[in-house]
């Protein structure tokens, strides 16, 4: 049931068309010099009961770690994750095949410059209910 929680991110997070190439975890990806991307991951943590008959719950992040040029500036890559947390706004509810997870807190970390990228890690953080 928890991989349909990692769908329901990276699906929605598709559908958001936020013209970037993305990376996601464990397929290949060649980043192109002087072209900006995302790096998605959904990390999950425990699952624990809810309730004594027939419900857990689950809590974890979205992680999108955007890459732009170094030295092209800070306002575009926080313009992108001003876009983003946008899209996937607080309290807002996300399906996927019968899933459902609710945005539950947002958080943007300062940039800074690594291996020719200027770097900015976003965070958005989700609860999920799973049937047992």
């Amino acid at each position: 049931m928890t991989i349909k929680i990692d769908q329901a991110l990276i699906q929605h997070f598709i559908s958001g068309s936020f013209g970037l190439p993305i990376a996601h975890e464990n397929l290949p990806y060649s980043p192109v010099a002087g072209t900006a991307y995302a790096e998605i991951l959904v990390i999950q943590n425990d699952i624990t009961a809810a309730d004594l008959s027939h419900t857990n719950e689950t809590d974890g992040i979205f992680r999108v770690i955007l890459r732009y040029p170094v030295d092209s500036g800070s306002i575009a890559v926080k313009q992108k994750a001003d876009a983003i947390f946008s899209y996937f706004k607080i309290g807002s509810e996300i399906a996927y095949a019968g899933q459902e997870i609710v945005i539950t807190r947002h958080a943007r970390a300062n940039g800074y410059s690594e291996q020719g990228w200027y770097k900015i890690v976003i965070t958005i953080s989700y609860k999920a209910f799973l049937a047992r």
